[in-house]
């Protein structure tokens, strides 16, 4: 048994008295009434500042009025990564629809995309007439890492996915001296944190130390975007800002896909994530 483990099973067992979240989230606390520092994060922090009811569209277009004055004279003015799902492609039309930016989008191969994901990415910036470039992970690189996170038996084992995909936006982004960069991030499906042993996407140091225990081929071209370069670096060197306009807007999924099918095309999945062969087969 891993000390991981028995740390948790020794803890007494405990579940929020008012969501489904439980002592199985080693590092989750309780106050004096039984309510966990999820609920009490979002109480304190995400629900004074948004209304899932309301359309803030006022406050979005401040923020556009922004993006676009500063990006004048520019090929783009914003650049988002699409996956094909429905967050990021509801992002691209609000984008471009309400918020007339002119966004570069961005696309990481993994190699794990499903068909379906490579046509929805298609219909989305043909319909919305947007540029698009393809980052291609090496095959033998993101196959050898993936394998390692499983060696390694640890809970996280997307990991090597997720950060690929961010790390390519925002060394792009930076490289290319684009600031804004958009993102399908929400408070109305992603308010709460998960378990402390999931959110492990952007450790550096731990992805390089699973590697060269359990890998065999060397990480040339992988991705890398740390903590340091990302929070430091990029936000207060190159002044890389992160937006989030679907939470300005009434973000009703089924509504949203709606609309992408209806105007776009686009195709719905069998579940979330379900566009990839990887996460399809991990969070299913």
């Amino acid at each position: 048994m891993k000390y991981s483990e028995m740390k948790i099973q020794e803890r007494e067992y405990r579940r929020c008295t008012r969501c489904v979240m439980d002592t199985t989230d080693s590092k989750i606390t309780f106050d004096e009434n039984g309510i966990c520092d999820h609920c009490r994060n979002f109480d304190k922090n995400i629900k004074p500042y948004w209304n899932p009811k309301e359309n803030r569209f006022d406050e979005l277009e401040k923020i556009a009025e922004r993006i676009r004055k500063e990006g004048r004279g520019r090929d783009y003015d914003c650049i988002l990564g699409l996956s094909g799902g429905a967050d990021s492609s509801y992002l691209a039309h609000i984008a471009v629809e309400v918020m007339h930016l002119r966004p570069l989008v961005l696309v990481v191969d993994t190699g794990w995309n499903l068909n379906v994901a490579v046509e929805n990415i298609e219909r989305i910036v043909k319909g919305l007439h947007l540029d698009m470039y393809t980052e291609v992970v090496n095959w033998k690189e993101m196959a050898d890492l993936q394998l390692s996170f499983f060696k390694a038996s640890i809970s996280s084992c997307d990991q090597p996915q997720d950060h690929a995909i961010f790390a390519a936006l925002y060394n792009y982004a930076a490289k290319h001296r684009i600031k804004y960069v958009l993102t399908g991030s929400n408070s109305a499906t992603e308010f709460i944190r998960p378990p402390v042993e999931w959110i492990y996407m952007n450790d550096v140091v731990m992805l390089k130390d699973i590697h060269r225990k359990f890998g065999k081929i060397p990480l040339k071209t992988y991705p890398l975007c740390g903590m340091l370069k990302y929070r430091i670096l990029y936000r207060y060197f190159y002044g890389m800002r992160r937006v989030f306009p679907l939470d300005y807007v009434v973000y009703d999924k089924e509504q949203a896909m709606e609309l992408l099918h209806d105007k776009y095309g686009w195709m719905k999945y069998e579940n979330k994530h379900y566009e990839n062969v990887f996460t399809r087969f991990f969070e299913g």
